[in-house]
């Protein structure tokens, strides 16, 4: 190497760098407009890339759910779990952890890693918390009922299972404006704090008659009213997921809520077993 090539620290920057080397506020400016319009261009497309992650992740938790649910039965005279434990007044029982023990933690224990309670998409004030059966201190997280005439009800007995629906997306006591007239109350008439992991009626959480119209606590937001509308949203672009009895995943309007009537009996996607057993 020669002297000539050697790094002059005295020698001004000039005369080592070009102009052209700088650049300069104005081009630092162009580009940051760039990236900011490149940001708000892709903003939109990642929106939808999301909402399709958390519908597949959905669908895997349903999925899973159902596998499950037929291990339990296998495992139990062929039975669904039941809805919750019971306290002194019928209501669901708060163990160790604050929260319940419910079929979702009689679930638990047969559920895939892969597969979770929790929908991605539901917001943090729609869940509920089941008891975590490994742990007398530990809960998990639920974004799913089950309908309630169905707890710990024989599979084989439910009429037009492929019809009939058994678990559905649920909302917690009227979280996001959805509709649940009957919130679970404790013997002195005290709120029940998780009430999400049912899938009720208007006028009893069990037992559909002649006064139910509704079923209550899907994840239909701003169904309060009721306003179980057509044109009504669900947790997902298409409305909200369902699990009939045989396992076939639908995706539902709020307008489904609504009760069908044939000679007085309830009938379609909410049959209410004759000799469906309470807890």
């Amino acid at each position: 190497m020669s002297t000539t090539d050697l790094y002059d620290p005295s020698a001004p920057e000039a005369e080592s760098k070009s102009n052209s080397a700088y650049v300069s506020r104005k081009d630092v400016k162009i580009v940051g407009i760039a990236l900011v319009v490149l940001a708000g261009m892709m903003f939109p497309v990642f929106k939808v890339l999301q909402r399709r992650s958390e519908k597949s992740r959905c669908i895997m938790n349903m999925k899973g759910i159902f596998d499950s649910i037929n291990q339990y039965a296998t495992l139990n005279e062929d039975k669904f779990p039941p809805l919750y434990a019971t306290g002194g007044a019928d209501e669901p029982m708060l163990q160790s952890s604050g929260a319940p023990y419910t079929w979702a933690s009689d679930l638990a224990e047969y559920m895939t890693a892969r597969a979770s309670f929790t929908c991605p998409s539901a917001d943090k004030t729609e869940y509920t918390w089941s008891q975590n059966p490994r742990s007398d201190v530990k809960k998990f997280s639920l974004t799913y009922g089950m309908f309630a005439p169905l707890g710990a009800f024989s599979r084989s007995l439910v009429d037009d299972p492929n019809e009939a629906i058994l678990i559905g997306e649920t909302s917690n006591r009227g979280a996001m404006k959805t509709f649940d007239p009957l919130p679970f109350k404790d013997a002195e008439g005290r709120l029940v704090p998780y009430d999400g992991m049912v899938i009720g009626w208007d006028n009893d959480n069990f037992n559909g008659d002649a006064k139910s119209k509704f079923v209550t606590r899907l994840a239909f937001p701003e169904s309060d009213g009721p306003n179980f509308l057509k044109t009504g949203e669900g947790r997902h672009d298409e409305g909200s997921f369902v699990l009939t009895v045989t396992g076939q995943l639908r995706s539902v309007k709020p307008d489904m809520a609504a009760v069908q009537r044939r000679d007085g009996n309830i009938y379609g996607v909410w049959p209410m077993p004759l000799t469906a057993k309470r807890h």
